[in-house]
């Protein structure tokens, strides 16, 4: 992932069985392993970590980095969300345009702003722009 020209520092790095999550102040970005299968059991856990680096009340936006291909089950999306009340919005980075077009897909599950993107740039301003309207 390149960095951006934003202002994000990271706060942490988590590098799990599933992937690598990155904690910036009120962002996190997932980049999850080539062949994972992504489900609630093994999603509650970056969630859990989230609340504990970042607080369970300032606006969170979430960027889920496609640069492999893994599996999940969109209809967990709700389930998922309701562990997570200060998510407020989901953006969706994959320069793969077969991935583009499934992530597009995934709207239909998530009942907040949701956005897809070809670069990581792109997504940390679209995240800057939903913060502002909830600070």
């Amino acid at each position: 992932m390149k960095a951006s020209p934003v202002k994000q520092i990271p706060v942490v790095v988590h590098d799990l069985d599933i992937g690598k999550f990155t904690f910036y102040p009120n962002i996190i970005v997932s980049e999850f392993k080539e062949g994972v299968h992504v489900d609630f059991e093994n999603a509650a856990y970056p969630i859990q970590l989230a609340q504990m680096e970042l607080g369970s009340k300032k606006p969170v936006i979430y960027i889920s980095h496609r640069s492999n291909s893994y599996s999940w089950n969109p209809v967990q999306y709700r389930d998922v969300i309701q562990l997570f009340p200060n998510f407020k919005g989901f953006a969706i980075v994959a320069q793969n345009k077969r991935r583009r077009m499934i992530a597009r897909l995934e709207n239909l599950f998530i009942k907040k702003p949701i956005a897809v993107f070809d670069n990581m740039d792109a997504a940390i301003e679209w995240a800057e722009g939903v913060l502002e309207q909830h600070s």
